[in-house]
C-alpha cells in the first residue's frame, strides 16, 4: 500500500491516498482519473483557483468610498476578515505602497503582505496580496453614477503547496466575507 504523499511544486503535483482514488479531481489541470501528470494549471505563483467578483451600489460619491477603502488604517473597520492592517511604506498611497496585516478566515489567522499595483484616484485601486500559500491580485473599481457609486471588488486567487486542496472551502469563505464587507462599506459611507 502506498503511503500518503503530497508533492507540490511549480510544475508538478502528485497526490496518492492509501487504499483508494484521489479525493479530488485533476480534470481542471488537464488529466484524467488515475493519472498524475504535470499540472498545467500551475503558474509561477500557484494553481489558478478562482476569480471572485462582487459589486454593490452605494449612495455616496466615489471619493468617499475610495477614501475609506484605500486607507489601510480603516480596513479592519469595514473588511470583515481583516482584524488588522497597516501601511508599511512612507508617503501617500500609490503604486508601490506596501501593507501588511492579518486575515481571519475559517478559524485561522493568516498573516500577509501586499503591494499596491494600480492607483487611479476615485476610479481604481489594486494590490497583490501574498500570504505564502495563497496569492491574490485584488482589483477595486469605483464607478460614479448620478445616484452614487458602484463599488466592485475582484479577487484573482491562486494558491501553492497543499492549500489548493482546500480551495473550494477557501473560495466559499472568501466570497461570503467579501459580500459582508461590501455591505459594511455601504453602511459606513451612507451614514
Amino acid at each position: 500500500m502506498q503511503d500518503q504523499v503530497m508533492e507540490c511544486s511549480v510544475t508538478r503535483a502528485r497526490v496518492f491516498f492509501p487504499g483508494g482514488p484521489p479525493l479530488f479531481s485533476f480534470r481542471d489541470v488537464g488529466s484524467t482519473r488515475g493519472e498524475f501528470p504535470d499540472c498545467r494549471g500551475f503558474s509561477e505563483r500557484g494553481l489558478q483557483m478562482a476569480l471572485i467578483e462582487e459589486s454593490i451600489e452605494i449612495n455616496a460619491p466615489a471619493e468617499k468610498v475610495f477614501a475609506l477603502t484605500t486607507d489601510a488604517a480603516q480596513w479592519s473597520r469595514w473588511h470583515s476578515a481583516i482584524p488588522e492592517a497597516e501601511q508599511t511604506s512612507d508617503g501617500p498611497v500609490g503604486v508601490g505602497t506596501t501593507f501588511k496585516g492579518i486575515t481571519r478566515l475559517m478559524g485561522q489567522s493568516i498573516p500577509w503582505t501586499a503591494t499596491a499595483t494600480e492607483y487611479e484616484a476615485n476610479r481604481k485601486f489594486g494590490k497583490n496580496i501574498d500570504s505564502g500559500s495563497v496569492f491574490i491580485k485584488q482589483h477595486n473599481t469605483y464607478t460614479s453614477k448620478p445616484s452614487g457609486t458602484t463599488f466592485t471588488m475582484t479577487y484573482d486567487m491562486k494558491c501553492s503547496g497543499c492549500m489548493w486542496i482546500l480551495s473550494p472551502l477557501l473560495v466559499s469563505a472568501m466570497r461570503k466575507e467579501m459580500k459582508k464587507s461590501l455591505v459594511n462599506v455601504k453602511q459606513i459611507v451612507e451614514r
